[in-house]
């Protein structure tokens, strides 16, 4: 068939659904009730295991990061006489 189609068929949204997010770290469950509320109505998160563990190394990671990155400028400003 060639042209528009002869009807146009919408289908309503689903009011009520559950959405699940996956990273390397853990498994976030959205469950949402749009009948009742706009955003989601809970959020469960499960870290697997050895999480805490790599999250906490990121975080100490980042922060040395930005430790040294302070000292690079400060020498790199610094007036030589």
């Amino acid at each position: 068939m060639r042209g528009r189609p002869k009807e146009i068929v919408i289908e309503p949204s689903p009011r009520k659904f559950t959405k699940v997010y996956e990273d390397e770290y853990a498994v976030e469950t959205w469950t949402y009730d749009l009948n009742k509320h706009h955003g989601p109505m809970s959020v469960e998160i499960k870290y697997k295991p050895g999480a805490e563990k790599a999250i906490k190394q990121n975080a100490k990671n980042a922060k040395q990061e930005k430790k040294t990155a302070r000292q690079m400028k400060k020498i790199k400003n610094r007036k030589w006489k």
